[in-house]
């Protein structure tokens, strides 16, 4: 079977990590570990759920000189909200849920009060017809006809299937490499595990940054990791040293790490 390549895809250094904090105290843990974007949001209520705005405020504070990013939820949440995001923050998400035209979702990103130092990051989810919105091909369209930067394609629905059990590997490089021709930088995110991550970097597929929540996490009684659970320092690092290699990931028996429910 032939596998898809993205050459003109990668990125011209390695790729970014993004790892989603739910309060300081795990902010501090990734800052210490010197991951590239440290996001806020809440796992336990979904797949962007935000924090309490007063978290927002304390990062600010204790990491202003980290990339910092916040989680607005969806159409519901968001608009109440993203006047609250600190001056200090650099991005902030929101997801299309319910949005089933590129008007819905122009008018959607338009309408968000954001400082101006904030830069947002529109949210494709691989899983959209459970999210009830368009498909990433069609949010990435309108995010490039709508001049943003940045994508996110993540996963609406959190029950330990993946990014890749939605998109397949040729789906995934055609994606990017759109993106990559029209200046677009892509994070990849959905309970996506390191292993995953370095097969797709093996055939080509490299994006500006990874996003990860589930893969750094301690794993329960059972030994099955959870994105509701505490974060492990280890893993954090595990990532970390893995992306900062040159030529790529290793693949490793020690990478082989349980999946993330």
């Amino acid at each position: 079977m032939n596998q898809p390549s993205v050459t003109t895809a990668a990125p011209s250094s390695a790729p970014q990590l993004l790892i989603s904090v739910r309060d300081i105290h795990e902010a501090t843990l990734v800052a210490e570990a010197d991951v590239d974007v440290i996001d806020f949001k809440e796992p336990r209520r979904g797949a962007l759920a935000p924090v309490e705005p007063e978290i927002w405020s304390a990062a600010s504070t204790s990491l202003r000189d980290r990339s910092l990013s916040a989680a607005l939820g969806e159409s519901n949440t968001a608009s109440s909200i993203a006047a609250l995001v600190p001056n200090q923050f650099r991005f902030a998400k929101v997801g299309p849920s319910g949005m089933r035209s590129s008007g819905q979702l122009r008018r959607l990103w338009d309408s968000l009060p954001l400082p101006p130092t904030v830069e947002l990051v529109p949210v494709s989810y691989a899983d959209h017809e459970a999210a009830g919105c368009l498909a990433p091909a069609d949010v990435l369209a309108t995010a490039i006809e709508s001049g943003h930067k940045r994508l996110l394609i993540d996963t609406f629905i959190k029950n330990g299937r993946s990014l890749t059990d939605h998109l397949s590997n040729a789906h995934l490089a055609s994606l990017l490499n759109t993106a990559h021709n029209a200046g677009i930088w892509i994070a990849l995110a959905g309970s996506i595990q390191l292993p995953q991550a370095q097969r797709l970097h093996e055939i080509g597929i490299v994006p500006g940054c990874w996003g990860v929540r589930g893969d750094v996490c301690r794993s329960n009684e059972s030994g099955h990791l959870q994105r509701t659970g505490s974060l492990d320092p280890n893993r954090v690092l595990r990532w970390q040293r893995s992306l900062r290699l040159t030529g790529g990931f290793p693949i490793t028996a020690e990478s082989k790490l349980p999946a993330p429910r």
